[in-house]
């Protein structure tokens, strides 16, 4: 059986590190991350899996279109639903968790 489907973590783990910010690519890399439980999402691993993944939506050259289209459904506090947004630097910075906030503005900085 794979462990990454019974494991929400890992199934995330495995969108933002390699699929997402490697080439962009990672359809699921939203519904990981809605999977996570609220405890599991406020733990050091997902808040540095978190970094990686706003980082990414800064620097990769290329982000797979699907993952570009913004979910309006969706509340904008669950920034992965807004990945448009966030490449595009029309997302609202304050309703980032401060951490990540902080690595969205500093890459909004250097492409300045």
């Amino acid at each position: 059986m794979d462990v990454k489907r019974l494991d929400p973590l890992m199934r995330y783990q495995e969108y933002a590190e390699y699929q997402f910010s490697l080439d962009g690519e990672g359809l699921g890399l939203r519904a990981a991350r809605d999977a996570l439980s609220e405890a599991v999402a406020q733990s050091q691993d997902v808040r540095e899996l978190d970094e990686i993944v706003i980082e990414a939506t800064q620097v990769n050259e290329y982000i797979n279109p699907g993952l570009l289209e913004d979910d309006a459904s969706r509340p904008l506090a669950h920034w992965w639903w807004h990945i448009g947004k966030l490449r595009n630097r029309t997302y609202p910075a304050h309703l980032l968790p401060e951490h990540l906030r902080a690595v969205y503005e500093q890459a909004a900085d250097e492409a300045a």
